[in-house]
């Protein structure tokens, strides 16, 4: 059985098709967008690949999903500002996910499908405590 070798243009123009922008803030990396989400992807010898969380873009902020165990918050981390989360943003996020994923060939996993993963975990009961 023959694999089929997609090269990162041929990706680009699925994301178009699929009404996202494309854009390359620096060489190497592509920046994908819609529906007010952005991911990185890293170009390499045999494509792109996802290169971190996706973010939901919040008061011009990137912001990453962050768990601090009685909520979640979109967290954005060069400006260390955090705002709470509300359901829609989630579910877009979780759509935005799904759409990069299926267009990269990548294979979701159980807890992804949920939307259940996190890009930071932060419990503040863990603070202080001795790592066994």
């Amino acid at each position: 059985m023959a694999t089929q070798t997609v090269s990162a243009q041929d990706i680009l123009k699925q994301f178009e098709r699929a009404c996202f922008v494309a854009g390359e803030p620096q060489p190497g990396r592509v920046e994908i967008r819609k529906i007010g989400c952005v991911a990185y992807l890293e170009k390499t010898g045999s494509g792109l690949v996802y290169s971190g969380p996706p973010y939901l873009v919040v008061h011009g902020l990137n912001c990453e999903l962050e768990d601090r165990g009685f909520q979640k918050f979109w967290f954005a981390k060069a400006e260390g500002k955090r705002f709470p989360i509300r359901k829609v943003d989630l579910e877009v996020l979780h759509r935005f996910d799904e759409e990069v994923r299926y267009i990269l060939g990548l294979t979701s996993l159980y807890n992804e499908g949920l939307g259940s993963t996190n890009a930071r975990t932060v419990y503040d009961r863990l603070t202080g405590r001795p790592d066994r």
